[in-house]
């Protein structure tokens, strides 16, 4: 059960430390919007001074930016030793300590900016941990007025699980919004606010240019447009849920306002050329929105947690998440990028462009994550049919279906604008074909019409490591087309494994699968064919001369294993060999694309 509120003294410190951050936050937006930030191209003095000259205007609005912040520390040093001396509140220290330490790194990472002349990636670390800061000292102001107390407790969990989809919906809005917030820097600091002249499309009326900074620029516009459709949208559900506070109502619908000045305020800043004094207001409402989430947030989850007669672990934050985490399967997503990530080694014969590198896993573990949380929203009734999959969240009721969909679209969506934008549009393509051969011809057709449904639908695995390939060479060359075959024929093995293992599920919720239909005998023979396919095919690298020695033996090696497996589940098809191969095969791919970059590099 969440405590009740504190004395008054330390509410008034924590609301006056909040705008302080707030001020800060700003006021570093109006030092970076003026090109102030080498005002003092020392630090900690500020041209070997205590005082800036008095002519030098940038020098003065760097020094007041670094006196906000070094006037913050002792307001939060005072409000965490309050909540730990006096009032004993680990909720409130806990996150005032970590605000404490990430403001120490803030200061530190200033000198950093400033020795190293402003580079965007360090500005945008830098404006990442302001938000952060903000963020921890709103939730202990927050949780010290706890304005959940007013209401009288929710007894049972399902008087809890509004205040629980609030807390979600809330938090995703709000990663959005951090998210915009970071992307924005990156815009400012490459030098792409002028890639696009024109508002609402690019230059010329493009709408999504061909050059990297115009790339940037319009995935900036298309994600502030997302996150302001997805802002409108939690105000009006929030606004027909009686059982929450109006409280957290008025400060989405607060966030919501603001942001509609703000994209107006976006286009006539583009229109003026980018003033300071606009540049600054309109990153300064940025801050004002951000805070606004963030106290909507945390008065959701504290009317979660404000529970008696609930055990407490499910009202950890973690379990409040949990059904957005299980939704994407994370077993899954977690195999797909090793072959993603294995594809690019591949391809580059070496490690490649580390941003290359990082965004095409992000875009990849969002796609694929998207994927798998569309299958689970249009599995959702078969779901509820199996003792495997019962416990599911939109089955077991602790996501609700439509909710479960939105976060499948958002997820998808965004990876494929990440991967058109910031690696290459034949990357995002592929993810997309991978995307619509998995949700639309594999769960949505095949599943539930016939018993070779894994055979043609294995292919949505395929595209994972072209993906990769195509991340780094743009292409798709015969390597990627063995890479896609590979994964292809280790499908069936793989699932059939499983599906022999659940067999009874399978039957009861009416799926062909194809130990329900034929039998497991059957079914095992099948699953020793394909593996023996598997074993040939892997071959092809070595005959072409693409792959070594080194990856022969150990091809030898994988596949020796898997073959000696399959064939003991065909002599004997039941639940331990088919659990002995099923999770071999999990293995067996993973140490394939090792051996394979291992071999390349050793090549290179």
């Amino acid at each position: 059960m969440q405590p009740k509120a504190v004395g008054s003294g330390l509410r008034a410190l924590l609301v006056l430390t909040a705008l302080a951050i707030g001020l800060l936050t700003a006021w570093g937006a109006l030092v970076r919007t003026t090109g102030s930030g080498l005002g003092c191209p020392d630090w900690p003095l500020c041209h070997g001074r205590i005082f800036p000259p008095l002519s030098d205007l940038a020098a003065w609005l760097e020094w007041i930016h670094r006196l906000l912040a070094a006037s913050v520390t002792p307001l939060l040093a005072l409000s965490g030793l309050i909540a730990w001396r006096r009032e004993r509140r680990p909720d409130l220290y806990r996150p005032l300590a970590w605000a404490l330490g990430l403001l120490f790194g803030q200061a530190l990472l200033g000198g950093v900016t400033v020795i190293l002349e402003l580079p965007p990636t360090i500005v945008a670390i830098h404006l990442a941990m302001a938000m952060i800061i903000l963020a921890l000292v709103l939730v202990a102001a927050v949780r010290a007025h706890a304005p959940w107390a007013s209401r009288p407790p929710p007894t049972d969990l399902e008087a809890v699980r509004p205040a629980a989809a609030a807390v979600r919906g809330i938090g995703m809005v709000g990663l959005a919004l951090f998210a915009l917030a970071l992307v924005g820097a990156s815009v400012t600091g490459s030098g792409a606010s002028w890639a696009c002249s024109d508002w609402p499309l690019c230059t010329g009326g493009v709408l999504w240019p061909g050059d990297l900074l115009g790339r940037v620029h319009m995935f900036h516009r298309v994600l502030a447009l997302g996150v302001g459709i997805a802002l409108g949208g939690l105000a009006l559900a929030l606004s027909g849920r009686r059982e929450m506070p109006r409280g957290v109502f008025y400060w989405i619908l607060a966030a919501f306002a603001l942001y509609i000045v703000q994209i107006g305020l976006g286009a006539i800043n583009l229109r003026m050329g980018f003033p300071a004094a606009l540049n600054a207001l309109h990153l300064g409402l940025a801050a004002a929105i951000w805070a606004a989430v963030v106290v909507a947030w945390a008065w959701a989850l504290g009317e979660a947690q404000w529970a008696e007669g609930v055990p407490a672990e499910s009202l950890r934050l973690r379990n409040l998440w949990e059904p957005y985490v299980t939704l994407t399967k994370p077993g899954i997503v977690a195999l797909l990028l090793v072959t993603t990530a294995g594809a690019m080694f591949i391809a580059q014969r070496g490690l490649p462009p580390i941003l290359t590198f990082v965004y095409t896993l992000l875009g990849g573990l969002l796609v694929s994550g998207g994927a798998n949380a569309m299958n689970n929203v249009w599995d959702a009734e078969l779901d509820r049919r199996m003792h495997r999959t019962a416990r599911r969240p939109i089955p077991a009721g602790r996501l609700g279906r439509w909710e479960a969909a939105v976060v499948a679209a958002l997820f998808s969506v965004a990876g494929l604008l990440i991967l058109w934008t910031f690696v290459n549009p034949t990357a995002a393509a592929l993810a997309l074909a991978g995307w619509v051969w998995y949700v639309g011809i594999y769960t949505m057709v095949l599943k539930r019409w016939t018993p070779q449904n894994i055979v043609i639908g294995g292919a949505a695995g395929g595209f994972a490591p072209v993906v990769g390939w195509a991340a780094v060479t743009g292409r798709v060359d015969p390597m990627a087309f063995f890479l896609f075959a590979l994964i292809f024929l280790w499908t069936p093995p793989h699932t059939w494994a499983f599906a022999i293992l659940t067999e009874r599920d399978y039957r009861e919720a009416g799926v062909p699968m194809l130990p329900v239909v034929t039998g497991p005998r059957a079914a095992a023979f099948q699953v020793l064919f394909y593996t023996v396919l598997l074993a040939l095919w892997s071959l092809v690298p070595v005959a072409i001369r693409a792959l070594g020695f080194l990856y022969l033996v150990g091809a030898g090696l994988l596949n020796a294993w898997l073959l000696i497996l399959a064939l003991r589940l065909w002599q004997d098809p039941s639940r331990a060999p088919a659990r002995r191969l099923y999770h071999a095969s999990n293995a067996y791919l993973f140490f394939f694309f090792v051996l394979m970059v291992a071999d390349r590099l050793l090549a290179g």
